[in-house]
């Protein structure tokens, strides 16, 4: 026996020994647990979500981080720690200048702590991700898509297939499946794309650990509102994909378990605020130089100072900030201090968190009026101890309990309840695994 051969064989009775079940992690981007936990009072066609009430453990709602937006949300649920420590704290890296062009935090080098990729791998096992935020060249995947554009061209396509691995994935599943979709598509189109693309790893790659992020619903409710009809439509959409995917996992091996999340709630928004106007008019913020900048989140605002120590210009920050909350069109609901905000585990070295009130999304415009109309949309970035902001967690699969009502659970619980799943070691996660398994006969 070879050394190479014998290093295999060890691999594989050493797996065999600590490893638990395969796991297929799929988010549904702004998935309110409501959508499934209430869809008779929504009228929704939707079987397999219901399924994994009926068959399955699930959470009443899921509290998540600040802020309530997808990219620290999705870290946080394949590491089990707030953004202030995993390190994604925004979708967008701050950029007062716009020096970086509206760059996103798309790199995984950005990530502090371990996640479940490479804990799943450092344990001898398969992984494989598509479309799953801050994966660009993640340690630990080994079949990886990545979510990523620039250009919102053809040229996309060209950047996914330098960044996926191994060389040559994604002309060999084009080969098959027909064209990719691009990083930033967020159709139901584009999520049926994702969904064949993945079925096809399952098949032919056969990984332990796989994660998959769909988009469309998100974009659906920013566009008309969470349940809207085009909501509700989308969402039955992709039931069906959920459907596949399970049947998909399963067909690998009945012991496995898929488990649905998603990464925040939605609140239907009919004003928008741009408050950037505010910092401008001041002087405080410009395209070529700043003193003191807003980091959009969602529907909160982190406020940053180029200068952290500069009391003159955070006084003069939070007498504008108080001037705007002092008038109910502005729709600001809170004003977090820097300790305030370290409480939530959220943007570490802002001076001040400013949170809208549910019904105003933010709005981007540098000049004109600070609120305007934005009828019959959707918004979510809100503060996580919101009810209309608790995010999903259904789970489904071998030796997993029936019917299990969770209640209400923390987002920080899922990475490691997936880790003890998969008999994996995630030991910086900040909270202990939660119990899913079916009681013993």
């Amino acid at each position: 026996m070879t050394s190479l051969w014998r290093v295999a064989v060890l691999a594989v009775l050493a797996c065999s020994l600590a490893c638990g079940a395969p796991v297929l992690l799929i988010s549904i981007d702004g998935l309110r647990p409501d959508y499934v936990t209430h869809a008779d009072e929504h009228g929704l066609k939707i079987p397999n979500l219901r399924r994994m009430i009926k068959e399955g453990v699930f959470a009443e709602g899921v509290t998540g981080v600040a802020p309530t937006i997808t990219y620290p949300s999705h870290t946080t649920l394949v590491t089990g720690v707030w953004p202030a420590k995993h390190g994604i704290l925004s979708n967008t890296t701050f950029d007062p200048t716009n020096e970086n062009m509206a760059g996103w935090y798309w790199y995984a080098s950005a990530i502090k702590v371990p996640t479940l990729w490479q804990a799943t791998a450092d344990a001898g096992m398969t992984t494989a991700s598509l479309n799953w935020p801050v994966t660009v060249a993640a340690n630990g995947i080994r079949y990886l898509v990545p979510e990523y554009w620039r250009a919102h061209t053809s040229e996309d396509r060209k950047l996914l297939e330098a960044l996926s691995r191994p060389d040559g994935l994604l002309d060999e599943l084009e080969a098959k499946l027909g064209p990719y979709t691009n990083g930033n598509e967020t159709t139901i189109e584009g999520d049926e794309v994702r969904t064949r693309f993945t079925a096809e790893i399952l098949k032919t790659k056969k990984p332990v650990f796989m994660t998959l992020h769909l988009t469309a619903l998100d974009e659906m409710q920013h566009e008309t509102s969470p349940f809207s009809t085009e909501s509700n439509e989308t969402l039955e959409k992709l039931d069906n994909m959920i459907g596949r995917l399970i049947a998909a996992e399963m067909a690998n091996d009945p012991e496995s378990v898929v488990v649905v999340v998603s990464d925040h709630g939605f609140v239907r928004t009919d004003t928008r605020v741009n408050l950037m106007i505010p910092f401008v008019e001041e002087k405080l913020a410009g395209t070529k130089s700043w003193e003191a900048a807003p980091w959009p989140a969602g529907a909160g605002v982190a406020v940053m100072l180029r200068n952290p120590g500069d009391q003159v210009v955070k006084t003069r920050v939070k007498a504008m900030l108080d001037r705007l909350a002092a008038k109910p069109e502005y729709g600001i609901a809170r004003i977090l201090d820097s300790a305030e905000i370290k409480k939530m585990g959220g943007f570490p070295d802002a001076a001040f968190l400013v949170e809208l009130k549910p019904g105003y999304s933010l709005g981007a415009a540098l000049s004109g009026a600070i609120v305007t109309p934005a009828p019959s949309t959707g918004a979510h970035g809100y503060l996580p101890d919101r009810p209309e902001m608790r995010a999903s967690f259904f789970l489904l699969g071998h030796a997993v309990a029936r019917g299990r009502n969770l209640g209400l659970i923390d987002m920080r619980q899922i990475a490691p309840t997936l880790a003890s799943i998969l008999g994996v070691k995630l030991p910086s996660a900040d909270l202990p695994a939660m119990d899913v398994k079916a009681a013993s006969r």
